[in-house]
């Protein structure tokens, strides 16, 4: 990898991953029917492996920036699969709905009429604007009269074309008229409103239970800090590479590489256990060895643990640096006899910059004012001069 590799077993642990979701394709066994979602849902895992892995080719020849932007691609990749996988609910918008109109829906669902048996929740704004959302997508029932549920996301990966842009810049064909594509481009940025911006991938996520607020504001931490290498506006070098910066790059840095090495395993984590709760769902395919998968799961995240993804997971080092800050503030405040006590994960705050942390995380310290140490499990001489 390097000629510095002091990750192995991160390297490890990655290569495992990698290898399962490259195969995970083969893996799938089937009945009598194979489902092509499913089918199409495996190619998935195996796309944001390619992803993940040229990540990690780029941080092997030090070029961390550019695999820190290609890791935001696969930090949305990740989560528009969650709702693939596993999104259970639907949005859909009414403009226009006059007060009779509104009384007359919301009388049919109190009396339960079959069009709203699938809605779990409805908003209307003064000026008439309708949100609903409803439970969905269904198949057709089959010969025992079951439906599967398939999540609308599946469906619009091939319905929202990225190349049509705004209504206003589309100009006449020779097959569509210009009106027929202003209403098409109209339909195209309305899906990707509701569907498809950041912000609404993390509403649909907590729209479908699958995370909380608090995670949703870690998984924003994660977005702006590789937002800040997708998006050249920035100079990142001194953060990335450290006093490295000033003398040539690029070149090896142990917290930049060890960074994109805890990105690719923690997305592909939760990406494979994410694609098993499909399996685990459906009453058709399997996966074979699923024990395997999961025991190569397990080991990743035991090695990455401390990287505090999602949860109230927070390592030592943040629970004494929260626990600092609260001593501090309580001083400032007056000098209270007693100091805060430490604060439980809950109360931890969620760190805003994960390479600024994994960095201070490689060094003990001590802090004379409120008498706490932290004594780091991998110190380095060059954590405090990075």
């Amino acid at each position: 990898m390097s000629d510095n590799d002091e990750h192995r077993e991160l390297v490890a642990a990655w290569n495992s991953l990698n290898d399962t979701m490259d195969g995970l394709p083969q893996r799938l066994q089937w009945g009598d029917t194979q489902h092509m979602d499913v089918t199409d849902m495996a190619d998935r895992v195996r796309g944001l492996s390619i992803h993940l892995d040229s990540a990690v080719v780029l941080a092997g020849q030090f070029r961390y920036e550019p695999g820190l932007a290609l890791l935001r691609s696969g930090l949305e990749h990740c989560v528009v699969d969650w709702l693939v996988f596993l999104g259970r609910t639907m949005v859909q918008r009414f403009s226009g709905v006059d007060d009779a109109t509104w009384d007359e829906w919301q009388a049919a669902r109190a009396t339960g009429a079959d069009w709203t048996t699938t809605i779990r929740d409805w908003t209307r704004t003064k000026k008439g604007d309708v949100r609903t959302v409803r439970e969905g997508l269904f198949s057709e029932p089959d010969e025992d009269g079951n439906r599967s549920q398939i999540s609308i996301y599946y469906f619009l990966l091939g319905q929202y074309r990225p190349t049509l842009g705004p209504p206003s810049a589309q100009a006449e064909e020779w097959a569509i008229s210009r009106e027929e594509l202003r209403r098409m481009a109209s339909e195209n940025e309305a899906l990707w409103r509701v569907y498809l911006t950041w912000s609404s991938l993390l509403t649909n996520l907590q729209t479908n239970d699958l995370v909380d607020d608090l995670d949703a504001g870690r998984l924003a931490a994660h977005y702006r800090f590789l937002s800040g290498y997708a998006h050249p506006v920035a100079d990142q070098r001194r953060s990335t590479y450290g006093n490295h910066a000033l003398l040539g790059w690029p070149k090896y840095d142990h917290y930049a590489h060890e960074i994109v090495l805890l990105y690719a395993i923690t997305l592909a984590s939760l990406e494979l256990r994410h694609f098993i709760r499909v399996i685990e769902q459906r009453p058709g395919p399997r996966l074979a060895n699923k024990d395997d998968v999961i025991r190569v799961i397990e080991s990743a995240e035991t090695a990455s643990s401390y990287f505090w993804f999602l949860g109230a997971h927070p390592h030592a080092y943040d629970t004494w640096k929260a626990h600092n800050e609260a001593c501090f503030r309580a001083l400032r405040a007056g000098g209270a006899p007693e100091l805060p006590p430490v604060p439980g994960p809950e109360d931890v705050p969620y760190p805003a910059d994960p390479l600024q942390r994994l960095v201070a995380m490689h060094s003990s310290a001590n802090e004379l004012m409120t008498g706490s140490s932290f004594v780091s499990p991998w110190p380095r001489d060059d954590a405090r001069f990075h």
